[in-house]
């Protein structure tokens, strides 16, 4: 395998060193980009880095500790190459965990996790909703560690600051998501909001840019152009009040809706899962308004707790969720002056509090580790270092092979159109997936070990 040259950014050699096992198919998003590479630039350890679907070609007992990224995700079948778990499961060392998403399929997650026997989780559920999510009588050996699921950016620096506030061009800029209808209330206001105001800036003729389909979607440095041009953003908390334990809400859910296409989330709720909201709190802030702050973007969000990062009318202008204080927050959000106070307040307040920062946040993994740690007598171990977000062509071949299509996407596209356009009804994507949710449950709990093992052996470069 190739050796690798390290970036000089706080070296750390002669230290012990950690794996990180990480999904490398996130690495588009920003967020995920800065939560990794903050280990690496802040970290008293040696940190390395390799793809969890890549093979295992070295023995770990040369790290002094192995973490699983969220972006492996546990959830899924196929996310971590039967090498890999096999290898981290006879691991003796310090193991730890990420998590997120952890609202989908707790069943298989907390399976991996007694499995694998972690030391430290690192989880987005608050400290008072642990035993409810991860009983102590299953995990009695393992400690669990709240933390956010993202912080300030690490190029905040490099962040362009953007037009003065009354030169934005947008008074509302946003960008939502559509989310299944088994996430929740919670789930459904991400669009939601971005729905609603739209409707109210076209009645009143306010500029705004508001989308929340997945062609809508904005990433890299796009994102910060598009926040800083905008006089205010919107958002809710992030999380969900409604746990898919077993993955059966999802199934359910799926097929409601390919019986019942025209059906409303309201009805949906109430035929599949009636009385379940709130049965974990599990709000939490955003990294994105983190983005928002530092590129000088006022904040208008759903009343909410936020993590306790951020307080209503001094950090962010609130909205009920009725809308019905929606001609207050835009009266205040067309005076310049008021905005101005209101976002340099926020940005004194978290930006430069230190308490919101990557290095912050590597320095607690590092405390909470640290007992487990034990220094190790390496002979050569290959260094894998994670490129900045913006360089992935860079990588060396072994990672490059990565991100070559899939071979099954390379069949496909070699066959002419027509004969594709006929074969799409039968054997597309959304053929495909409509005949697996339609798939009895028991089945599919049958097949899933096999297309988990599938997905990992289709991947490049096997």
């Amino acid at each position: 395998m190739t050796v690798l040259e390290r970036r000089p950014i706080t070296p750390t050699y002669g230290q012990p060193q950690i794996l990180f096992l990480y999904q490398h198919n996130w690495m588009h998003v920003k967020t995920v980009a800065h939560h990794l590479e903050a280990f690496h630039r802040f970290s008293r350890y040696d940190v390395s880095y390799i793809s969890s679907v890549s093979k295992c070609r070295f023995a770990l007992d040369e790290f002094a500790g192995v973490v699983i990224h969220y972006t492996a995700r546990i959830c899924h079948p196929g996310h971590i190459g039967s090498c890999w778990y096999e290898a981290v499961k006879k691991y003796k060392g310090m193991k730890a965990l990420f998590l997120q998403d952890e609202y989908e399929n707790v069943h298989l997650a907390r399976q991996t996790m007694m499995d694998l026997q972690f030391d430290y989780i690192f989880t987005c559920v608050p400290d008072s909703e642990i035993e409810k999510v991860y009983p102590r009588s299953m995990f009695p050996k393992t400690k669990f560690i709240n933390v956010l699921t993202g912080y300030i950016p690490l190029d905040v620096d490099e962040i362009p600051e953007g037009p003065p506030m009354e030169k934005r061009n947008s008074l509302i800029g946003y960008r939502g998501r559509n989310l299944g209808f088994w996430y929740g209330d919670l789930g459904q206001e991400k669009a939601e909001i971005g729905r609603r105001m739209k409707r109210v800036c076209e009645k009143r003729g306010l500029a705004c840019d508001i989308g929340w389909e997945e062609s809508d979607r904005i990433y890299g440095d796009d994102w910060f152009r598009f926040l800083g041009s905008s006089r205010a953003t919107l958002a809710t908390e992030s999380g969900a009040t409604i746990f898919d334990w077993d993955g059966s809400l999802r199934d359910a859910v799926q097929k409601a809706v390919l019986q019942s296409p025209k059906a409303s989330y309201e009805e949906i709720r109430a035929q599949c899962f009636p009385g379940r909201e709130g049965e974990v709190a599990m709000n939490q802030i955003s990294p994105k308004l983190f983005e928002a702050i530092a590129c000088g973007t006022g904040l208008i969000l759903y009343e909410g707790s936020y993590s306790g990062v951020l307080q209503p009318n001094k950090h962010y202008l609130p909205l009920k969720k009725d809308f019905s204080n929606v001609d207050e927050v835009l009266a205040k959000v067309q005076d310049v002056e008021w905005m101005k106070r209101m976002t340099r307040q926020a940005y004194v307040d978290v930006m430069t509090s230190g308490r919101y920062t990557y290095q912050a946040f590597v320095e607690l993994f590092d405390r909470s580790v640290q007992p487990r740690i034990r220094p190790r007598n390496r002979t050569d171990v290959t260094y894998l270092p994670m490129p900045r977000c913006d360089t992935l062509t860079n990588l060396a071949m072994e990672y490059e092979r990565n991100f070559q299509p899939h071979p099954a996407r390379k069949f496909w596209n070699r066959l002419p159109i027509g004969l594709r356009n006929r074969l799409r009804p039968w054997i597309g994507r959304e053929a495909i997936k409509n005949a697996w949710i339609r798939t009895p449950t028991p089945i599919r709990k049958i097949l899933n070990p096999l297309v988990g093992r599938t997905r990992e052996l289709l991947k490049p470069g096997r």
